[in-house]
Order: C-alpha cells, then sequence, then structure tokens
C-alpha cells in the first residue's frame, strides 16, 4: 500500500496523470478541486473551501488507506504543510510515500488552463511569481515533463514508486 502525493502547478498534468495512474497501481484518486468545487458551489467562499478541501482530502485519504486501498492525493502542494501532512500521514498508516511533480513550459500552461474544462475551484490563468508561503517540496520527488506522452509518464512513475523493472 501507498500514497501518493501529486505536486505541480495548475495545468501541468498532476490530474490527467492521477487517472491514469490510479488503475495501474491500482489506487483511489483524490481530486483536492473536486471536494473544492463541490464546497464552493454550497456558497462557500475560495478562502475557506481551499483549505477545507485539504482536510476533507486527508480525511479520506486515513479512511481509504485503513481500508486497505492505495491512494493518489491529487493537489499542487506548494504549502510545506500539505507535504509534512502526506508524509506524516503515509508514516502514521505504515504505508510507503511518494511524490510526483508534473511540469510543463509556460506556455503550455497557458495554453492548457484556457482551453480545459474548469472546475469553479481551478485557476483561469498561471500564476505570475511566488506564492506567499510556498517553497519547493523538501521530499525527494520524481519530477515528469508532461509534454510527453501519457502512457510514457505512467511508465516512468510505476518504475519510481517499484511497481515496474527498470528496463
Amino acid at each position: 500500500m501507498m500514497l501518493v502525493q501529486m505536486h505541480g502547478e495548475p495545468g501541468s498534468g498532476k490530474t490527467t496523470l492521477a487517472r491514469a495512474l490510479g488503475p495501474r497501481i491500482p489506487a483511489i484518486h483524490i481530486d483536492k478541486d473536486v471536494i473544492a468545487s463541490a464546497i464552493m458551489y454550497m456558497g462557500i467562499p475560495k478562502e475557506l473551501a481551499g483549505p477545507t478541501s485539504y482536510e476533507v482530502m486527508w480525511d479520506l485519504s486515513k479512511s481509504l488507506l485503513s481500508q486497505g486501498h492505495s491512494v493518489i492525493a491529487d493537489s499542487p502542494a506548494f504549502w510545506p504543510i500539505i507535504e509534512q501532512t502526506g508524509h506524516g500521514l503515509a508514516r502514521e498508516m505504515g504505508v510507503s510515500y511518494f511524490m510526483i511533480e508534473t511540469q510543463c513550459p509556460a506556455d503550455e500552461l497557458d495554453r492548457r488552463l484556457a482551453t480545459r474544462e474548469r472546475r469553479i475551484s481551478n485557476p483561469e490563468i498561471r500564476y505570475e511569481g511566488t506564492r506567499p508561503g510556498t517553497r519547493e517540496p523538501t521530499r525527494t520527488r520524481l519530477i515528469l515533463d508532461s509534454t510527453r506522452p501519457i502512457e510514457e509518464l505512467v511508465e516512468l512513475a510505476l518504475e519510481y514508486i517499484g511497481l515496474k523493472a527498470a528496463s
């Protein structure tokens, strides 16, 4: 069993990879934006929906891990507490922890953000500059260029988490 924590800018391919990777592990994919959007549809402002959605994501993750399911936690994971919580939850539940980051060039991020079907919680444009309180993760992580074919990314992720022998 494992907890895989996704990381990366909105539009960088986290959810696309998580959805493709989940059945191959197998793991249950929990998308923070699905939770945040549902909260926002109930009239809760984004400033409250964001932190609340993380709490729900972690509680669901813990429940699913305790039932014997591996989990993919899908969120940008920019704030230190998100990484710390994911790693701490994996340690508490006695499961392996992996972080996978997706990246792509800025022009591709802009294209994706402008053309994707978006949820109410998704940004419409790329955030320029550093967000206050954010930093690069401290954990070892796999960094993938999401302009590569999805099946190639899935194979690299499976190799990273030890579910496929290196070629």
